[in-house]
């Protein structure tokens, strides 16, 4: 608890020195909760190995000081030899397991009470299979006799990596009840990157955009890189590969630097700010695309101590300009007010803390960090992480829906003016051609008619007869034509009366009895009265030119916010054949179409009926 309570103190000097409220006032809580921990480690005595033979080492175990819970060197280019020692009080055999809580250790040898040959070989460099316990973490099962007690001196191998061991001495029971949490915690962890990226990928698809889709390879990147750094994928995925289980965690460690990179340039183009930043974004990506890619290179960049040291030596340094960059554009980017910004800010900034104090528990100032939390921090912050930015996709999505929604109004918007635009020509000639029809040719066939008058006593009486009546049938045409080309005073009188005199003038034509019902209260405006009335006209012309009918039916009801029109005949039915090829029809057709409406046909021998619905406030 003194140890606690001392790097406390420090903390808080150093988060008044240099006031960083935000992130070391989180610091010293975590450090302040680490020191409720139950300190039930194994302590143990740790040395480098200067080619020691194991004679050699166990001469230093007999004044090894065995007081460490915790071993922490940072990148090491030596082996380290590591002893400990464990007594049994009790009247029984007691079998215990040494856990290291380090799955990535290259090889452990472990010599037992002075034996100068080890009694078990694991770690990394040996499959998967060959661990004398199997499980995800390197463990040895131990036994020690009754009333006696067991020295061990175990021989590790982390040359070239960072080395940190916070190991354990556990019974069967209490290993399992761990593992069982573990499990749990792990499970919930990756279960959420699962769900996480479903949504990512739902994203994509969505938005049609490049960034959905880096989200989705940077969740599996980190949701892989995780499950590498916690021994998963080497017994599941790759247990017997063991050249790639050195490399698969910085590999995936530069992957995920390399997609958070690209996510966030590519989810904030720096069309505002952030030029110069987003080009070093681009270099540093590019930089690290290339160290993740000379890693899978058959020369082996790895294999060698100092250079597999120097190696990740830089990927310490481009992570760490990384994380940098990744604050800083979206900081840019609130700063200058580009919608979401804060979110990518947030989320980056739970991560980074959680990053400043693992780097600095075992780089700078030790805390005494229980391990899980050394375990599962990053992934605690990645959580954080991704679930803020999923909320900025998820915003982006509700952003981009309302968009499409308001563009596609205006796109009807403009469809439906230009649409009205063009009925308008259609009316306005329509009406020109009406005019000439009853001014010239109406006129002249009038003129034709009275100067018959003049001409009586030149020819019969019969001939002159016929001349008349085909002069009253010609104007009688121009005018049926002219008023269906122009349907005069529809503004002034409504669709209703000028649909009544149609019908009227239908009747004293042809051999037709028409039964017409109209009933609507709703003002359905200029345009859709015009084509109304367009539709019902070429269902008269229909009935009284094709049907041969005796009755019929015209019926224009508003219901539940529709207009039903109903056009019934008792007529000859129509062909089949020749309704989809008719234009008469396919004019309707459209019309209703326009009007966002359908229509319904049923004809047989008895008679022709239409059913034609129109939403009302389309």
């Amino acid at each position: 608890m003194g140890k606690c309570l001392k790097n406390s103190f420090f903390v808080f000097i150093w988060y008044h020195r240099w006031n960083f409220r935000s992130i070391l006032g989180s610091i010293l809580l975590i450090n302040l909760l680490s020191c409720n921990e139950k300190e039930d480690q194994l302590n143990f005595g740790v040395f480098p190995d200067q080619n020691y033979t194991p004679s050699e080492a166990w001469e230093r175990f007999d004044t090894l000081k065995q007081n460490k819970s915790l071993f922490n060197q940072g990148i090491t280019k030596s082996q380290w030899w590591l002893g400990f020692t464990v007594v049994n009080d009790a009247d029984s055999l007691q079998s215990l397991l040494f856990v290291s809580n380090n799955p990535h250790i290259n090889r452990i040898q472990v010599f037992e009470n002075g034996a100068n040959s080890s009694s078990m070989d694991l770690g990394d460099l040996y499959p998967f299979e060959k661990r004398p316990f199997l499980d995800r973490d390197l463990i040895i099962p131990f036994t020690i006799p009754a009333n006696g007690k067991l020295q061990v001196l175990l021989q590790m191998d982390k040359s070239g990596e960072t080395f940190h061991i916070e190991p354990e001495i556990l019974d069967f029971q209490t290993f399992y009840q761990k593992k069982t949490n573990d499990t749990l915690i792990i499970g919930g962890i990756l279960g959420w990157m699962c769900i996480i990226f479903i949504f990512a990928v739902f994203f994509a698809a969505e938005l049609k955009s490049w960034s959905g889709a880096i989200y989705a390879a940077y969740v599996l990147a980190i949701s892989l890189w995780l499950a590498t750094h916690w021994g998963l994928t080497f017994q599941f995925l790759w247990p017997t590969q063991t050249t790639w289980t050195g490399i698969a965690r910085p590999f995936f460690n530069l992957m995920t630097n390399v997609l958070i990179l690209l996510l966030v340039v590519n989810f904030f183009p720096p069309t505002v700010t952030g030029k110069k930043t987003a080009k070093w974004i681009w270099v540093t990506s590019i930089f690290q695309a290339l160290m993740a890619l000379s890693l899978l290179l058959p020369f082996g960049i790895m294999d060698g101590v100092s250079s597999k040291s120097l190696f990740l030596q830089i990927t310490l340094l481009v992570s760490l300009l990384t994380s940098i960059l990744i604050l800083l554009y979206p900081f840019l980017q609130w700063k200058a007010k580009v919608p979401l910004a804060g979110y990518y800010l947030l989320g980056i900034a739970i991560l980074a803390l959680f990053g400043i104090v693992l780097q600095l528990n075992q780089k700078i100032l030790p805390m005494g960090l229980p391990h899980y939390l050394v375990d599962y921090g990053s992934a605690f912050a990645l959580m954080g992480e991704t679930g803020v930015i999923t909320a900025a996709f998820a915003k982006r999505a509700s952003l981009f829906k309302k968009e499409k929604e308001k563009l596609s109004i205006e796109i009807l918007e403009r469809e439906k003016q230009t649409a009205e635009h063009l009925i308008q020509v259609q009316e306005d000639e329509r009406k020109r051609l009406g005019r000439d029809l009853h001014d010239s040719i109406g006129g002249m066939l009038a003129s034709l008619y009275i100067k018959t008058e003049t001409i009586e006593e030149n020819y019969s009486k019969q001939s002159l007869n016929e001349l008349r009546q085909m002069i009253e049938q010609s104007i009688q045409e121009a005018r049926s034509l002219s008023h269906n080309l122009t349907p005069h005073y529809l503004e002034e009188n409504g669709l209703e009366n000028v649909l009544k005199v149609q019908i009227e003038l239908l009747e004293k034509k042809y051999p037709l009895k028409i039964h017409f019902y109209y009933q609507v209260s709703t003002d359905l405006g200029k345009s859709t009265e015009l084509i109304l009335y367009r539709i019902i006209n070429e269902l008269l012309q229909n009935m009284v030119k094709h049907s041969e009918a005796k009755k019929a039916l015209i019926s224009i009801s508003e219901r539940e916010g529709e207009l039903e029109l109903i056009a019934e005949d008792d007529g000859k039915g129509i062909d089949p054949d020749l309704s989809l090829k008719g234009i008469g029809l396919k004019n309707i057709q459209e019309r209703v179409a326009y009007l966002k409406g359908k229509m319904e046909l049923e004809s047989s021998a008895s008679g022709t009926s239409h059913i034609i619905i129109i939403p009302l406030h389309a």
